[in-house]
C-alpha cells in the first residue's frame, strides 16, 4: 500500500531538523572541546581568568584612553613588572632586542668594535684600555690608551658609557666612525665595522713558583673547553700548582661548569638541582682528576656558578679559598622564548653543592684566606689594568700553594 506523500514530507522535514541539530551539537561540542583547549594551554580556568582580565585591561587602553598608546610596550612593561613582582633577584623578562643581546652574552659574543673601555676623568671621552685581538679596532689601527671622542660625527664627551655603546650598535653590520685622540694630542677618524664579536672567557699565564694562573670571566658557552685547555697547557709548561681567578664572574651555564668540574675533581657528586616538587637530579664527575695543589680566588661578585665553582673545589678539598666572603646563591634559572621574540628568565632550581650545602642558606662562602684591594687596586682590577704581579689576591693564592 502506497504511502501518502504528506508522510514522506513529514519524513524529510523531519529528518532535516534531525541533522540541524546535530550539526549544532558538533558545532557545540567542537566549541566546548577549544575552550577546554585554549583554558588547559592557559594552565587552567583561573589563569584564563587572568589572562582575559589583562586582555580586558588592553582593551579598555586601546578605546578609552585619552593620549597615545603603545600596546606593545604596554605589555612589555607589564610581563617586566609580574616578573619583578617576585621579587627574586634572578628572574627577569627581556624584550626581543633584549633576548638577541642576551643570547650573544650567552656565547660570549657581543655586538660592538672589539674595545674595552673606561670613562677618561680628563676628557670626559672614553679611555681604550684594551683592543680584542685581531678585532675590528685592532684592525682599524685603534690602540690601547688611545681616547674615543665621537662615533659618527657625535661627541660623547661627558656622556654615558651606554650612550657610547648605542651609537657605536646602531652602526651593527656597517662601518661606524669613531674619532680618537692619541698620546700626543693628534685627533683623527677612522672606519671601525661594527660586528659580532667573541671574547674569550678564559685568559692564562705562568706565575713564579711554577703556579699557573687560570682567570676564567664567565661560565658561559665555550669556557669549559677553554679552561681545560689553559689547565692542561699550564701543566705540560710545569705548572706544579694551580690558581683559578673568578672574582666579579656572573657565572653562566651548568653545563660548563659541570664539564670543568668533572675535568678537576675525582669521582663522585658534583651538582644536585631539585625542582618545585622536590625531584632532585644529580650531577657525577668520573674518576679522571687533576691532582695538584690549588686556589681560587672569589669576591662578593662572584655569583652562580663561580661561586659554587669555588665551593665545590673547597669541599672535595681541592682547594683552598681567597679573597673575600661571596654573595651566596643557591637558584639556576631556565630561559624560556616567547612567540613574538621575547622571553623570561626564571628561577626552577635549587641547587646544592657536593656536600648538600644551600650557598644561600650558608651566606656565601668566607676564604680560607682573607686578603682585600686597596680603593686603587679595585680600581685597576675593574679596569683590567691590575697585573697578577701587582695583586695581592693573586700573591695570596700563589704563596698559598707554594711550599
Amino acid at each position: 500500500m502506497r504511502r501518502p506523500v504528506f508522510w514522506e514530507a513529514d519524513v524529510k522535514h523531519f529528518s532535516f531538523d534531525r541533522r540541524l541539530i546535530r550539526g549544532a551539537l558538533c558545532v557545540l561540542c567542537g566549541a566546548l572541546a577549544a575552550l577546554v583547549v585554549v583554558i588547559v594551554g592557559f594552565g587552567g580556568l583561573k589563569n584564563f581568568g587572568r589572562a582575559a582580565k589583562f586582555a580586558a585591561v588592553l582593551r579598555t587602553i586601546r578605546t578609552h584612553f585619552v593620549g597615545e598608546a603603545d600596546l606593545d610596550q604596554v605589555t612589555d612593561g607589564a610581563l617586566d613588572g609580574a616578573i619583578a613582582s617576585l621579587d627574586d633577584n634572578w628572574s627577569y623578562y627581556m624584550d626581543p632586542a633584549e633576548y638577541d643581546a642576551y643570547l650573544d652574552t650567552s656565547a660570549n659574543r657581543y655586538q660592538g668594535i672589539g674595545v674595552t673601555i673606561t670613562q677618561d676623568e680628563a676628557t670626559g671621552g672614553f679611555l681604550v684600555v684594551s683592543v680584542t685581538k685581531d678585532g675590528p679596532a685592532q684592525l682599524a689601527g685603534i690602540l690601547p690608551e688611545e681616547i674615543i671622542t665621537a662615533v659618527d660625527g657625535v661627541s660623547v664627551l661627558g656622556g654615558t658609557t651606554d650612550q657610547l655603546r648605542a651609537l657605536i650598535q646602531a652602526d651593527y653590520g656597517r662601518e661606524a666612525q669613531v674619532t680618537v685622540l692619541d698620546a700626543g694630542g693628534s685627533e683623527r677618524t677612522v672606519a671601525v665595522s661594527c660586528r659580532a664579536i667573541y671574547t674569550s672567557p678564559v685568559a692564562y699565564e705562568m706565575l713564579d713558583g711554577n703556579v699557573g694562573y687560570v682567570d676564567i670571566a664567565n661560565f658561559r658557552q665555550g669556557m669549559a673547553d677553554e679552561a681545560i685547555a689553559a689547565v692542561d697547557d699550564l701543566i705540560a709548561q710545569g705548572a706544579e700548582g694551580l690558581v683559578f681567578d673568578v672574582r666579579s664572574d656572573p657565572g653562566g651555564l651548568v653545563s660548563e661548569l659541570v664539564k670543568l668540574l668533572d675535568h678537576l675533581l675525582p669521582e663522585g657528586d658534583l651538582f644536585i638541582e631539585t625542582d618545585k616538587n622536590g625531584r632532585e637530579d644529580v650531577m657525577t664527575s668520573d674518576a679522571a682528576c687533576v691532582e695538584m695543589p690549588m686556589a681560587v680566588i672569589v669576591n662578593a661578585e662572584s655569583y652562580s656558578a663561580a661561586e659554587f665553582f669555588a665551593a665545590a673545589l673547597h669541599e672535595y678539598g681541592w682547594a683552598v679559598t681567597v679573597g673575600q666572603p661571596t654573595t651566596g646563591k643557591a637558584r639556576s634559572q631556565v630561559t624560556y622564548p616567547l612567540l613574538d621574540g621575547s622571553a623570561i628568565h626564571i628561577s626552577t632550581y635549587q641547587y646544592l653543592t657536593p656536600q648538600r650545602a644551600d650557598l644561600y642558606e650558608a651566606g656565601g662562602i668566607v676564604p680560607d684566606i682573607a686578603a682585600e684591594l686597596t680603593e686603587e687596586q679595585a680600581a685597576l682590577f675593574a679596569t683590567g689594568w691590575l697585573t697578577p704581579a701587582e695583586d695581592p689576591q693573586v700573591q695570596a693564592a700563589a704563596a698559598a700553594l707554594i711550599p
